[in-house]
């Protein structure tokens, strides 16, 4: 039984890692064998395939988010042979354990290996995310310092692009070449469609008041400072609720593996004398 189990397992996986590599390889497309275009065919008609769901455009959302230069294909691929992987380590197990507990860790393996490529794209549009709003802060101080000095707003943020360096910087200055071409979209719409594409909702308030000051003439140094000052309140209202969690993470192991065994060497002389006074 063991063995019908493993071989079962087996089966299926070097099923899933075929079908992954025939996705892959583009095995339905019509190419000649001599044909060099192959790949580039074999690609085409994978992204066409993949193009009615939207599961496909939600995952180049999220490599998008997390700046990964990877097509959304490939990380399929990768996490179908991952799968395959997984499952066929966990029907490995069919002979030191049950037949129904190396079923269950065959199928277990294969949700987790198609859980663990998503749960790292997560982690790495989060850590980004965090990254941007870091990079925000100290850009919108130096925006409001800018401003101070007179010159219209757009002109302030693009001198302020210029003399800082990073990853936000560099977006906001290629999005201010880009409004500048006659006929395209206006830099507060790109600044929308941009905060939107991040899920940043600072970057989209920053569009906001550049917007409002454009066409009602508002002031955009109060705006700005306001902005800043509540994104660092929430940055440090973050480091205060991290630092707590750490101090728990700490508290806890130590209260387990060092206040317990110490209560015990402690308490043993106690419970003896009264054990021995019970008999």
């Amino acid at each position: 039984m063991p063995d019908a189990i493993f071989l079962a397992g087996s089966a299926s996986a070097g099923v899933l890692c075929a079908g992954a590599v025939v996705v892959a390889a583009g095995a339905f497309t019509r190419v000649e064998t001599a044909n060099w275009e192959a790949p580039r065919l074999a690609w085409s008609a994978l992204a066409r395939a993949l193009r009615w769901r939207r599961a496909h455009a939600t995952l180049r959302a999220g490599l998008e988010r997390a700046a990964w230069r990877e097509s959304p294909e490939r990380i399929a691929a990768f996490a179908l042979v991952l799968a395959a992987c997984m499952s066929v380590l966990g029907a490995s197990t069919a002979s030191v354990v049950p037949p129904g507990a190396a079923a269950v860790l065959s199928v277990a393996g294969f949700l987790l290996g198609i859980a663990l490529p998503l749960i790292a794209l997560r982690s790495a549009i989060t850590r980004r995310r965090r990254r941007l709003e870091g990079e925000l802060v100290p850009l919108l101080e130096l925006f409001t310092l800018e401003l101070g000095g007179g010159g219209s707003a757009v002109s302030a943020l693009g001198s302020v692009t210029m003399q800082v360096r990073g990853e936000l910087a560099a977006d906001l200055r290629r999005l201010l070449i880009a409004a500048q071409v006659a006929g395209s979209a206006s830099f507060e719409s790109r600044l929308v469609e941009y905060s939107e594409r991040l899920e940043v909702p600072a970057i989209g308030s920053l569009a906001t008041i550049l917007a409002a000051s454009r066409e009602y003439g508002t002031g955009v140094v109060q705006g700005v400072r306001a902005l800043a000052t509540d994104l660092r309140r929430a940055q440090r209202r973050e480091l205060i609720a991290h630092s707590r969690r750490a101090l728990n993470h700490v508290l806890l192991p130590a209260a387990v593996g060092v206040l317990l065994p110490f209560l015990a060497v402690l308490m043993f002389p106690a419970v003896t004398v009264l054990q021995r006074n019970l008999r």
